[in-house]
């Protein structure tokens, strides 16, 4: 088949009048759109793709369409500018965006897969193979192994299915990515291809041109000046009133003081000020200020799924990682406790600039919705308030009666 003729001659266009390929001829016509010729495929002969029950079919179905509309597609606008930059121009915003929903669904499958080896029944399924297939491209091209730590069960299902034999026998199995593929600048035109000027230009060269004067005559009054570029738009956090807590000062603050002096030194210095161990220019923090920056807590919503440590790990970094762009305006502590029935509850203590959570964190990470959100007066915190942020940021052993697993500083 030879793309841009087969698929445009009239006998085509009546199999696919889009004519696009996948397209299927059968003696019925044709069928087109890969998941169509899939289930197709698959209901040619009972191998048992749709499952063994009216409930199993659906969770096919099911598992099939959220592959294709929350893994498929938003990976697709992550990708295409990477590898085709000439027909999709790149945007780092619309990539982010896309990024940050692939690992919305990822988090999904990857729960999923925790407790089930397939996505549906003991067996592999239409809806294994066609999610495999969407997540080819993103295994062997953008998600490198700091990607894949944030979903090692996705992995493990993909790694098995992809080394079956009548998977690998038609599915070309690559390594997975060592590191993420970069946007590329669209290539320049050869210079033979580059506009040139008419010989008759090229041969005209007034003298008049050649000897510039000194100066250019000021506009005429009405002429019109090029327009010229909008400034950037500062964020709205940097045109705050000045504070007199430095937030860079309480992050060397936290990280300069010695373990043996931490409670004494910087603990109580986030509400007294104190000066910075070892700073070579004599640096001091001046404490915190609560006109300037807010306090917060956060308690994740589903603690009751927490229940493999390594995940729940996994699951506190890779919220840190994907709001890097706030570092600026935040300081974070995220602890990891385990309570006596085997669950890993997650306890966030956060320092903002300004009176709320950024705006740029709302609009851009998903991760906001799963935690509770409660804003605390710095003004007036009471005795129950401070003893817990004191805890969470020295790491004490016990944080409100429960064990204190891992702590994650966000600095």
């Amino acid at each position: 088949m030879e793309m841009g003729k087969t698929n445009k001659t009239p006998e085509f266009l009546k199999l696919n009048p889009f004519g696009k390929v996948p397209t299927l001829e059968t003696p019925q016509g044709g069928v087109w759109e890969s998941n169509a010729i899939a289930r197709y495929l698959a209901r040619l002969a009972d191998k048992g793709l749709f499952g063994k029950t009216a409930i199993d079919a659906a969770h096919v179905e099911q598992w099939i369409d959220f592959s294709t509309t929350e893994i498929d597609a938003p990976l697709c606008s992550w990708l295409y500018p990477l590898v085709y930059p000439s027909h999709f121009p790149h945007d780092q915003k619309k990539e982010e965006a896309a990024i940050a929903s692939v690992q919305k669904a990822l988090k999904v499958l990857d729960g999923y897969l925790l407790e089930h080896t397939f996505l549906v029944g003991e067996s592999v399924t239409l809806a294994d193979i066609i999610a495999a297939c969407n997540l080819y491209n993103g295994f062997t091209k953008v998600f490198d192994p700091e990607f894949r730590k944030g979903f090692p069960n996705v992995q493990r299902w993909y790694m098995t299915l992809t080394h079956f034999p009548h998977f690998s026998a038609v599915f070309q199995v690559k390594d997975l990515a060592k590191e993420r593929i970069k946007a590329q600048k669209p290539a320049q035109q050869p210079k033979e291809q580059q506009q040139q000027k008419p010989k008759e230009q090229q041969q005209q060269k007034p003298k008049e041109q050649a000897q510039k004067p000194a100066q250019q005559p000021a506009a005429a009054a009405g002429d019109e000046e090029p327009a010229k570029p909008a400034p950037k738009a500062k964020n709205p956090l940097d045109l705050l009133p000045p504070s007199k807590m430095v937030l860079d000062s309480w992050k060397r603050l936290y990280s300069n003081t010695p373990a043996s002096q931490f409670k004494q030194i910087c603990v109580n210095g986030l509400w007294n000020g104190a000066d910075i161990p070892n700073s070579p220019t004599s640096e001091h923090f001046e404490g915190y200020d609560p006109e300037g920056f807010s306090m917060w807590l956060c308690d994740y919503k589903y603690n009751d799924e927490n229940t493999v440590n390594y995940v729940v790990m996994n699951k506190v970094g890779g919220f840190l990682q994907r709001i890097d762009y706030v570092r600026k305006y935040a300081f974070g502590v995220m602890c990891i406790l385990k309570n006596s029935e085997g669950q890993f509850p997650i306890r966030g203590f956060w320092i903002f600039r300004g009176q709320d959570i950024p705006q740029m964190m709302k609009d851009e990470c998903y991760d906001l919705e799963l935690y509770n959100w409660q804003k605390l007066d710095g003004k007036a915190l009471n005795a129950t308030q401070k003893d817990l942020i004191e805890s969470m940021i020295a790491e004490d052993d016990k944080i409100e009666g429960l064990e204190h697993v891992e702590c994650k500083v966000f600095k």
